[in-house]
């Protein structure tokens, strides 16, 4: 008896490919993955790894070479119209925003989503007081700055929220509080059920605030973590201190894995579990020597794990 298919709510990406320059550069090359229901998943690596390529076919405005990309046992590469039905991203720049407020550009996108003319200001007012974005409601969108367009752009794309979420960037110029409200907000929208897919620099952003990460390099998907397991994968942590001066650096315990940074006089230990007590009686000695201006001990972190984890060190 043959077994019906079952399909669930997961974005799929299977084997996609996409070359540029007459097949030559591979911008993704056969990535197989999925983006599941509630959870952020960020997408990282250096510039040119492929990350916004892959955005850019879910939504539909790049085709494929090869491959597929299906939801609900829909393929999203044949029905581009379902494609923008189903999903809503925000570009890597801004919108264009001459001529209109930055309240007019949400409303906008409510008009064009969502269903009657009572949610249009009812959903406008509230993403703004979300974001904090209030006090440039009615600003011409030109003279808006970098961070408050950036902020724009995110609202556009999540004010009437389809299934599917991509953010090139979003967090790119925004001043440090209401990157904080960002985050916040893509999490109130995992947690009704979207997915949420981020394309990010930040990766202490990642770190804090999503639920895993793909590392792309060269069209390639390389690693693929839930963010909880960082720490125990790497079993690394960092030490580091900013000294008076380099000579203390002398007295440091010779096994540990020590990095200093000229420009900052900042000396930077990487350990395992069982090289914490010493890097850190060394670091109480140079304290009573009155030679540590500050410190900080913390866990392994995607952001000391990167290098080893591409072919970049």
């Amino acid at each position: 008896m043959k077994q019906e298919k079952v399909f669930t709510n997961a974005l799929e990406i299977t084997a996609i490919s996409k070359k540029y320059q007459r097949g030559k550069i591979p911008a993704n090359d056969k990535i197989t993955t999925s983006f599941q229901p509630g959870q952020i998943t960020a997408v990282i690596g250096h510039n040119g790894a492929g990350k916004t390529t892959l955005l850019n076919q879910i939504i539909g405005t790049v085709k494929p070479d090869s491959g597929d990309i299906t939801y609900q046992g829909y393929s999203l590469l044949g029905n581009t119209k379902l494609a923008r039905t189903l999903v809503s991203m925000m570009p890597q720049f801004h919108a264009p925003l001459t001529g209109v407020t930055l309240r007019q550009s949400i409303e906008a996108i409510v008009h064009i989503r969502c269903v009657t003319e009572k949610q249009v200001k009812a959903r406008t007012n509230q993403i703004l007081a979300d974001l904090s974005l209030e006090q440039w409601a009615d600003q011409s969108g030109d003279k808006l700055s970098g961070g408050v367009q950036r902020l724009t752009s995110f609202a556009m794309a999540v004010v009437c929220p389809p299934p599917i979420i991509l953010l090139d960037e979003p967090t790119n110029d925004v001043d440090p509080v209401r990157r904080k409200l960002v985050w916040q907000y893509m999490r109130k929208l995992a947690q009704k059920g979207h997915i949420i897919v981020i394309v990010t620099h930040n990766l202490l952003e990642v770190e804090e605030y999503a639920d895993r990460f793909l590392l792309f390099e060269q069209g390639r998907l390389i690693q693929d973590t839930p963010t909880g397991k960082l720490n125990s994968q790497f079993a690394t942590h960092t030490l580091s201190a900013v000294l008076q001066d380099k000579d203390g650096l002398t007295t440091a315990p010779k096994a540990l894995e020590i990095n200093y940074l000229e420009e900052e006089a900042r000396v930077v230990f990487t350990l395992t579990s069982e090289q914490i007590i010493e890097a850190i009686n060394w670091l109480l000695k140079m304290m009573d020597q009155g030679k540590v201006i500050n410190y900080k001990l913390s866990s392994a972190s995607l952001d000391v794990s990167y290098g080893g984890m591409t072919n970049e060190q």
